[in-house]
């Protein structure tokens, strides 16, 4: 996705902070960290009201339960006009096109089931331990 960030026929500088801009980037990376740990309480927080339910599932319906919750609800029926969300498919530049929305959602999608697979492995582990 290099191209969409950087060079003369980049799409994202538009509307997003890339690396071509050196202080809004410092900043961004600076809060990068601190966010991602504030989304995973926010994810957590509602495995937390279905645990019990989510706990009796096979891995599968766990992975899905997670990937969908990252790829479907974060992703494409996120609120707020995004790349890869349905709102940023009507709202956003025409240079952002369908295969720019697609393939951004796919790689959402890839990363969901990275998280998803962590987030299991974590699970498992801690559950395990607990048990000792």
């Amino acid at each position: 996705m290099k191209d969409y960030y950087e060079g003369e026929s980049a799409v994202f500088p538009l509307f997003l902070v890339t690396s071509s801009d050196g202080a809004a980037w410092s900043r961004a990376m600076a809060w990068l960290f601190p966010t991602l740990l504030l989304q995973a309480l926010l994810i957590v927080s509602f495995l937390h009201l279905i645990w019990d339910w989510f706990q009796k599932q096979s891995f599968n319906k766990q992975m899905f339960v997670l990937v969908w919750m990252r790829t479907v609800l974060g992703g494409l029926a996120a609120i707020s006009p995004s790349v890869g969300s349905l709102e940023g498919m009507v709202f956003m530049i025409s240079e952002v096109t369908l295969s720019i929305h697609m393939y951004v959602l796919f790689e959402i999608f890839l990363q969901s089931i990275v998280q998803a697979g962590i987030f299991l492995w974590l699970a498992k582990r801690f559950l395990i331990l607990q048990r000792k």
